[in-house]
Protein backbone atom coordinates (compact mmCIF):
# COMPACT_ATOMS: atom_id res chain seq x y z
CA UNK A 1 0.00 0.00 0.00
CA UNK A 2 3.09 2.24 -0.77
CA UNK A 3 1.86 5.78 -2.09
CA UNK A 4 -2.06 4.87 -1.04
CA UNK A 5 -3.99 7.75 -0.13
CA UNK A 6 -4.42 7.92 4.10
CA UNK A 7 -7.75 7.46 4.79
CA UNK A 8 -9.41 5.84 7.98
CA UNK A 9 -9.56 2.46 6.49
CA UNK A 10 -6.51 2.33 6.26
CA UNK A 11 -5.22 4.16 9.69
CA UNK A 12 -7.58 1.62 11.26
CA UNK A 13 -5.66 -1.55 9.29
CA UNK A 14 -2.62 0.02 10.54
CA UNK A 15 -4.02 -0.18 14.23
CA UNK A 16 -5.46 -3.88 13.90
CA UNK A 17 -2.29 -4.89 12.66
CA UNK A 18 0.05 -3.72 15.41
CA UNK A 19 -2.51 -4.74 17.53
CA UNK A 20 -2.55 -8.43 15.73
CA UNK A 21 1.58 -8.55 15.89
CA UNK A 22 1.58 -7.54 19.53
CA UNK A 23 -1.40 -10.01 20.12
CA UNK A 24 0.46 -12.85 18.69
CA UNK A 25 3.85 -12.47 21.09
CA UNK A 26 2.22 -12.20 24.28
CA UNK A 27 0.95 -15.84 24.62
CA UNK A 28 4.82 -17.11 23.07
CA UNK A 29 6.26 -14.87 25.44
CA UNK A 30 4.12 -16.38 28.45
CA UNK A 31 4.76 -19.81 27.34
CA UNK A 32 8.72 -19.74 27.34
CA UNK A 33 8.42 -16.99 30.57
CA UNK A 34 11.22 -14.53 28.39
CA UNK A 35 11.30 -12.32 25.55
CA UNK A 36 12.85 -13.55 22.09
CA UNK A 37 13.63 -12.20 19.03
CA UNK A 38 12.34 -15.24 17.18
CA UNK A 39 8.68 -14.32 18.85
CA UNK A 40 9.20 -10.95 16.84
CA UNK A 41 9.79 -13.37 13.84
CA UNK A 42 7.14 -15.90 14.04
CA UNK A 43 4.46 -12.75 14.57
CA UNK A 44 6.01 -10.76 12.08
CA UNK A 45 6.05 -13.42 9.04
CA UNK A 46 2.88 -15.20 10.22
CA UNK A 47 0.59 -11.72 9.78
CA UNK A 48 2.55 -10.83 6.74
CA UNK A 49 1.71 -14.31 5.32
CA UNK A 50 -1.58 -13.89 6.19
CA UNK A 51 -2.32 -10.35 4.87
CA UNK A 52 -0.68 -11.33 1.46
CA UNK A 53 -2.73 -14.60 1.29
CA UNK A 54 -6.10 -11.84 2.06
CA UNK A 55 -4.82 -9.77 -0.97
CA UNK A 56 -4.35 -6.84 2.33
CA UNK A 57 -0.56 -6.76 1.67
CA UNK A 58 2.10 -6.46 -0.64
CA UNK A 59 5.56 -7.67 -0.36
CA UNK A 60 7.89 -5.03 0.17
CA UNK A 61 11.34 -5.23 -1.58
CA UNK A 62 10.04 -8.05 -4.18
CA UNK A 63 8.89 -7.25 -7.72
CA UNK A 64 6.71 -10.09 -9.68
CA UNK A 65 9.51 -11.75 -11.66
CA UNK A 66 10.95 -13.06 -8.35
CA UNK A 67 8.25 -15.42 -8.46
CA UNK A 68 8.27 -16.58 -12.25
CA UNK A 69 12.57 -16.94 -11.29
CA UNK A 70 11.14 -18.97 -8.93
CA UNK A 71 7.97 -21.17 -8.86
CA UNK A 72 9.01 -23.06 -6.52
CA UNK A 73 8.26 -19.99 -3.57
CA UNK A 74 4.86 -19.00 -3.20
CA UNK A 75 3.98 -15.65 -2.36
CA UNK A 76 2.96 -16.32 1.24
CA UNK A 77 6.51 -18.06 2.03
CA UNK A 78 8.35 -14.94 0.93
CA UNK A 79 5.81 -12.67 2.79
CA UNK A 80 6.60 -14.37 5.70
CA UNK A 81 10.49 -14.19 5.15
CA UNK A 82 10.50 -10.22 4.22
CA UNK A 83 7.97 -9.65 7.03
CA UNK A 84 9.86 -11.87 10.01
CA UNK A 85 12.99 -10.72 8.69
CA UNK A 86 11.74 -7.22 9.22
CA UNK A 87 9.93 -7.69 12.44
CA UNK A 88 13.50 -9.52 13.22
CA UNK A 89 15.65 -6.53 12.59
CA UNK A 90 13.20 -4.02 14.57
CA UNK A 91 13.03 -6.48 17.65
CA UNK A 92 17.31 -6.65 17.60
CA UNK A 93 17.82 -2.95 17.01
CA UNK A 94 15.38 -1.42 18.37
CA UNK A 95 13.71 -4.06 21.13
CA UNK A 96 17.15 -5.29 22.26
CA UNK A 97 15.88 -8.82 22.36
CA UNK A 98 18.42 -11.57 22.10
CA UNK A 99 17.79 -15.19 20.51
Amino acid sequence: MQGARATPQLFATNCGLLYIYHALQCPMEALHGRQSLLHNVVAGGTLGAFGVQAGRLGIPFLDSSFFWRYPSISPAMAAFAVYGGLAGVLGGVLGGKSL
